[in-house]
């Protein structure tokens, strides 16, 4: 509570409606919500009202008074369909006129969209949805195929503000109804110091190993990656205390980086909470959030699996040990202080499979939370009455400091949804064009022309697509974009092999996540570089490499029964095994070092292994088994006759800090 001196007024009121956004929400997963429109718009307001908000408290000049012109736009934009609903509700939808009053405030909404998501993400994303606006009323003039007949002002404000189609279309509702509650639950356990437990625990697991840090950077980033599903909230949480300590421990500071970037970006797919899109999966679907969960562990751990086997060849190239015992805690005393930390994720995993409601998880999740909090201050007022006393004063306090830890944790969750709430707004105004414009569909039949009948191709053209998307949209937003255009045409390439919806759309969620670790623009990489101090492009690079996994395990969606949808598990860990050992030859190809260094022959060889294990079908297996085995003996057994390699410092890839 010792920031409470330091408020402003100003500070007072953001503070108000952040957790007055956040009661909201929780109300929404309660009672269930109410009419959609409604709910979108007023879940939107708060959103953009706080953006303007937190503007006013911190630009200057003649900046202040635009955020003051903006939030004045805010809440009469966005509140007309919170307070006339009927008026939007009861109207017919392109039939009935467009009076003066809904031309100034629909222009004044998708300004207020654009203008919120350029300050709380980049200017990108805004520029590319006033493309498709100009692409829309343009129609006609556009060459090729992209041509459309067009449509007028008045029916674009119709689409876009008056029906559910445009800004308030499905990834509004999905922000409302489910990717608010779980970073607010997230929220909630970072107030009580989860992210520190989870990163001492990896630690005490970890550390001992070769290339300690690193390793114990990528099971903290997993398990904070579960509550939070934002990986740059994930590389500075984490990467404030593991990146240090990576450093000492001999990696150079730009792989540091790259393995924190990549290890962060495990946690929009790590269950049981996984990142934003994974709710949206759950709408543009049907397919319930537990199937979701429950087909996406055997991934989840491969791609841990692929991060951990190229630090622990890049640890072996550099000649790194662990850290000494001294230097680290112990997993008993450790997981005696906070052991109750896994709990909260652990509930709503339980819950989830027992099929119940995915927000009543949510709320069942934050519960947990406050309930242990609760347990936690009163342990500690025992033990200290039983041994110096306690007043009615520290009693008050305790509770006094809970309840504020509980404010404290709604506010800070509202503020960390800021990015998400803009983007799917400001996405809504694409998916709006797409729809009025017929763009989706005729992307989809360029993308099934191109590809000559072939899924493989598809898949690469949907990758290449979403890489171009991933340079100026969060991960949410191109997944939002890529589904939309992509889907329908890996269904129509995919169905002579029976791809599933749900794969598809997995495919699309995973390459969603390049925006993350792919240069040339990639936010979490370089805010990992900045924590490390190493150069932005290079840190970005390593995060490419380490992260190589989300490019081959969507491949395997389509062409193995790794999801096993649709299977029985026999298959299912077939090919899970034989991914495993193709990542460990795939890892040691591309680093270049398993006990001894590789020469270029040998490094093809295990790439072919590799890819023999990554190919379906059991001879394929045998035979990179058999590639992968060879090497290893042979490495072995040099191993055995002349011991650890001698590294030189002038050639080896990590150094010490």
């Amino acid at each position: 509570m010792a920031d409470i001196a330091k408020r402003r007024p100003i500070d007072w009121l953001i503070g108000a409606v952040a957790v007055g956004m956040s009661y909201y929400h929780l109300d929404i997963a309660y009672t269930g919500g109410y009419e959609p429109m409604s709910q979108r718009a007023l879940s939107y307001m708060f959103g953009v009202t706080l953006i303007f908000l937190i503007g006013i408290s911190e630009d200057r000049g003649w900046r202040t008074w635009a955020s003051g012109i903006f939030l004045l736009l805010a809440l009469l934009s966005v509140g007309y369909p919170v307070f006339f609903t009927d008026y939007f509700l009861d109207r017919l939808l392109y039939v009935d006129p467009i009076f003066p009053i809904d031309y100034v405030l629909g222009i004044s909404a998708i300004l207020v969209s654009l203008e919120a998501t350029r300050r709380t993400i980049n200017i990108t994303l805004p520029l590319i949805s006033l493309f498709f606006l100009a692409y829309t009323f343009f129609g006609p003039y556009f060459p090729w195929e992209l041509a459309h007949k067009g449509a007028s002002f008045t029916l674009i404000i119709d689409h876009q503000y008056m029906t559910y189609d445009g800004l308030w279309t499905t990834p509004l509702s999905v922000f409302s109804v489910y990717i608010f509650l779980f970073i607010l639950f997230g929220a909630f356990l970072e107030r009580m110091g989860a992210s520190e437990f989870y990163v001492q625990l990896s630690m005490a697991v970890a550390g001992r190993l070769r290339g300690g840090p690193a390793k114990a950077a990528i099971f903290a980033s997993a398990m904070t990656g579960t509550i939070m599903g934002s990986t740059n909230a994930n590389v500075v949480t984490t990467g404030t205390f593991t990146i240090p300590m990576m450093k000492r421990a001999g990696f150079r500071p730009e792989i540091a980086a790259g393995i924190e970037t990549a290890a962060s970006t495990g946690g929009q797919i790590m269950p049981p909470v996984m990142g934003a899109s994974a709710f949206l999966i759950v709408e543009f679907t049907g397919i319930s959030y537990w199937e979701i969960v429950k087909v996406s562990i055997l991934p989840a751990v491969l791609y841990f699996f692929s991060v951990y086997m190229i630090v622990h060849f890049e640890a072996r190239k550099g000649g790194l040990k662990g850290l000494p015992s001294d230097m680290l805690p112990s997993v008993w005393p450790v997981m005696k202080k906070g052991g109750f930390f896994l709990l909260p994720p652990a509930v709503i995993f339980a819950y989830l499979m027992l099929g119940r409601s995915v927000p009543y998880a949510g709320i069942f999740g934050i519960l947990t939370v406050v309930l242990l909090a609760f347990l936690k201050g009163a342990w500690e007022l025992i033990e200290k009455a039983r041994t110096e006393g306690v007043s009615l004063g520290e009693v008050a306090g305790s509770v006094a400091n809970g309840v504020w830890n509980i404010v404290m944790a709604m506010e800070r969750g509202a503020k960390q949804t800021l990015p998400i709430c803009a983007a799917v707004a400001t996405v809504g105004i694409i998916i709006g064009a797409l729809y009025q414009t017929g763009l989706g569909l005729k992307f989809s039949s360029l993308v099934v022309s191109m590809s000559q009948g072939s899924l493989f191709l598809g898949i690469w053209l949907v990758g290449i697509a979403s890489f171009i998307l991933g340079m100026g949209l969060p991960t949410s937003a191109a997944y939002i974009v890529l589904s939309v255009m992509a889907v329908p045409a890996m269904l129509e390439l995919g169905e002579p092999i029976g791809l599933t919806v749900l794969a598809a759309h997995l495919i699309v969620f995973w390459y969603s996540l390049d925006s993350c670790f792919t240069p040339p623009v990639c936010v979490p990489a370089y805010t990992a570089a900045g924590l490390a101090g190493a150069n932005p492009a290079k840190a970005a690079w390593a995060a490419f490499r380490t992260a190589k996994g989300m490019y081959v395990i969507p491949l395997m969606f389509a062409y193995t029964p790794l999801l096993l949808i649709g299977t029985k598990p026999l298959p299912a860990l077939e090919a899970f095994a034989s991914a495993l050992l193709g990542f460990t030859a795939l890892s040691a190809s591309m680093v270049g070092h398993m006990y001894f260094p590789f020469s270029i022959r040998g490094r093809l060889l295990l790439g072919a292994g590799a890819l023999l294990l990554f190919w379906p079908g059991m001879a394929y297996h045998l035979a990179g088994a058999a590639v992968l085995g060879g090497v290893f003996l042979m490495q072995r057994k040099r191993l055995l006759a002349e011991g650890e390699p001698d590294i030189n410092p002038a050639v080896a890839p990590l150094e010490t800090a």
